[in-house]
């Protein structure tokens, strides 16, 4: 469980190669932050666009398309105040889109013959692993 301490800015052991502070008194890491921008506006753009697809193949499009504009939110909160809470934050909306888009775009054909018909049982086993493994891990 994260206290305090690990709110505060500087208190991750990650720091990239940008200079702290170098161009913002606000701003841990100037660049890194503001290119998180294309995480924000892009998806949401995407996310209008593709709405036919989104309605008639598969709405797990737009869950991807929310967990990129959580990676913008996480990244630009990490790289701005290199908080360790930042961090993970950045990290696991990292890994849940990688997650997502594995247990949405896995062809049927690769499933287990349990889960051709109905994948959202196969989705449950794999979120329920990857979350034990976080904790494990953690």
């Amino acid at each position: 469980m994260p206290v305090l301490q690990d709110f505060l800015p500087g208190s991750s052991d990650v720091d990239w190669c940008e200079t702290n502070y170098a161009h913002s008194k606000y701003l841990a890491e100037y660049y890194n932050t503001i290119s998180n921008a294309g995480f924000l506006v892009l998806p949401a753009l995407a996310i209008y666009l593709f709405r036919s697809y989104s309605k008639h193949v598969t709405s797990g499009i737009d869950v991807i398309l929310i967990l990129l504009i959580v990676v913008g939110l996480g990244s630009a909160y990490f790289h701005g105040t290199l908080s360790f809470v930042g961090q993970l934050i950045d990290e696991l909306a990292i890994a849940w889109v990688l997650l997502a888009s594995f247990a949405i775009w896995t062809p049927k054909h690769m499933l287990p013959e349990l889960f051709r018909r109905d994948r959202s049982g196969y989705v449950g086993i794999r979120s329920s692993g990857f979350v034990a493994r976080i904790c494990i891990a953690g």
